[in-house]
Parts: structure tokens; sequence; C-alpha cells
């Protein structure tokens, strides 16, 4: 698995790859300090299928990347690294396009536990999201094989259209699953169906 980190903190960057090399040997990362050096490595590695990105840069606003880098590597899934775990700032995340949010402030063993969660393709999201919303009360949702690719595709970020690209389907049919899966998830965008993703664990797989 090929991984950008995106952090203006070369301490950080470089302790955040020690415990993804711990986590799994086959993790290949590739470390920027800024929005410009990104770019460059996406441009490099299109196959990129993971960027962990910090908010805050220096002079810069890291959510510009989350547009940018998907232009370079469309299948990568951005997750956020920050300081911050505000609902409103992991809202405004997932709706620009992450798939999941870690706080920085987060105690080691619960970073390490949340890395191990993105490392397996599945969602990771901050309790203080999903609190009160009890999981045991849920129905069971039985997705297709086709429902569950193009949910991932939904919470990796993807368009419609890449998607589409990704599973040879047309853009039509790919919005036709969107749909029934916003139905199956009592949902109304794209945010809440990564939250009720997350919450329900619908995703265990690596992507």
């Amino acid at each position: 698995m090929k991984i950008l980190l995106l952090d203006d903190h070369a301490l950080f960057r470089a302790g955040l790859r020690l415990l993804l090399e711990t986590l799994d040997q086959d993790v290949i990362t590739f470390e920027a300090g800024t929005i410009a050096e990104a770019r460059q490595i996406a441009d490099q590695h299109a196959d990129l299928q993971l960027c962990l990105l910090d908010l805050n840069l220096r002079e810069e606003d890291g959510l510009e990347m989350l547009d940018r880098i998907k232009v370079s590597a469309p299948a990568v899934a951005v997750v956020v690294v920050t300081a911050s775990d505000e609902p409103a700032v992991v809202r405004a995340c997932l709706d620009a396009g992450a798939m999941s949010f870690i706080a920085k402030s987060s105690p080691p063993e619960v970073l390490a536990e949340a890395l191990r969660h993105v490392l397996a393709g599945s969602i990771y999201l901050p309790a203080t999201l999903l609190d009160g919303q009890a999981q045991a009360s849920e129905t069971p949702l039985n997705l297709s094989p086709r429902q569950r690719d193009v949910l991932r595709g939904l919470c990796r970020g993807m368009s419609t259209k890449a998607i589409a690209r990704e599973l040879g389907l047309s853009e039509h049919t790919v919005k036709e699953y969107i749909a029934a899966l916003f139905k199956l998830l009592d949902v109304h965008n794209r945010t809440e169906a990564v939250i009720k993703t997350g919450r329900l664990g619908l995703l265990p797989k690596r992507y």
C-alpha cells in the first residue's frame, strides 16, 4: 500500500511513518511538508491508495489538497489527521471528500487503533460524531457485492464518474446505486452516508 503523509511538522511525519510501518510491513510511505510537494508526489504515483492529511499547514489550507490530489490519484482515500475533532470540522472534511478523521490529540493507543482501521479500509470517525447513536437498534443491512463496491467509492470520496470508471459501469447506473444506498441507509447525502457506514461498520475489508 502506498501512503502519502502531508504534514508540515517533520517530526510528526517521522513518528507517523514509523507507526504505520509497525502496523503493516507492506506500507510504502512518501512524505510532504507542503501542498506543492504532495502534488508532485501524487503526479509521480497515480496508484496512491491513502493520504494522511493535516488541515493546518503553514500558510496553506489542507482542505485544498483534497480535490487536487484526486486529480492525480483518483482512487486515493484521504484521511484527515489534525488537531481539532469538533463535529463541524469533521463534517466539513467529509463534505470535501475525506474518508476518515483522526484527531492528533488522541492517546497513542487510540491513534494506533485508528490507523489499523484505515489501513484495513474501514472508516474511522471520532466518538464525538458517533456518540448517542445506538448501533444495537439498527436493522442489519444486506448489501449486494456491487452495492458495497459503490459504497466503498462513496466513502473514499470518489466522484460518480470515478466510481463508474473504476467499476466499468455507466454514470447513470452508479447514480441509481447511490440513490438506492441512500434509501437503504436512510440518509440524504454522501456525508451522512459516510457517517452511517462508519457507525454500522459496513466496510470491514481492505479497499
